[in-house]
């Protein structure tokens, strides 16, 4: 599904480079390292919208295509949740309207039981898809956000410290769900915690 081969970025003051990484359709990988080593940098260069620096690799696929071949044609096939990404919902919509928003740019149909299973093992009331982000918990709204991505149906999915800004409850919830995920889908999750990732990955990448 991935692979990235003797992969660096370059920023006029400071090169990163990379361990290879060989990610497996439906696996789970974790990314773990000190902080300022670079994780949230690789994942911009791979999938942000926006990177500044050069960003080199030797080999680097997604599902079997070079991937700055792809262009924007990537974001059909992964999902990339950045850090404090519940910071990026629209305070004027509800949580419904989000929902079918997503729903919408991506033709897919709106399926209120899946939805609500979806809600509910997140631990989410289905009386939250009437609210707006200000009526919300910052952990609720991660976890909503992580549901929007899940409902695009990527082939991958891509997380950057999931757990960051998030209560102990919403983390313990956080965590069930993404282990259901292990085998359906591909995960790659950026963590700073080692009991985070041994929960969930099938194998952890130390940068």
């Amino acid at each position: 599904m991935l692979v990235l081969e003797k992969a660096r970025i370059e920023y006029p003051n400071l090169t990163l480079r990379y361990p290879d990484m060989h990610v497996k359709a439906g696996e789970f990988v974790g990314i773990s390292g000190d902080s300022g080593c670079g994780k949230t940098s690789l994942l911009e260069a791979l999938f942000g919208h926006d990177f500044t620096g050069a960003f080199f690799y030797d080999k680097g696929l997604l599902a079997g295509t070079d991937i700055k071949a792809l262009g924007d044609a990537k974001y059909r096939l992964m999902s990339y949740c950045p850090q404090f990404s519940q910071n990026a919902l629209n305070p004027k919509l509800t949580m419904l309207q989000h929902l079918q928003l997503t729903l919408k740019g991506n033709g897919l149909p709106y399926d209120k039981e899946e939805f609500e299973e979806l809600l509910d093992r997140l631990r989410l009331p289905t009386t939250l898809l009437d609210r707006y982000p200000a009526m919300m918990s910052g952990g609720q709204k991660q976890r909503f956000v992580l549901l929007l991505c899940v409902a695009r149906q990527p082939e991958l999915l891509i997380l950057d410290e999931p757990s960051s800004a998030i209560d102990m409850i919403s983390l313990r919830d956080m965590v069930s769900f993404l282990v259901g995920l292990r085998g359906k889908i591909t995960v790659v999750m950026v963590a700073h915690s080692l009991a985070l990732l041994s929960k969930t990955a099938d194998q952890i990448i130390n940068f």
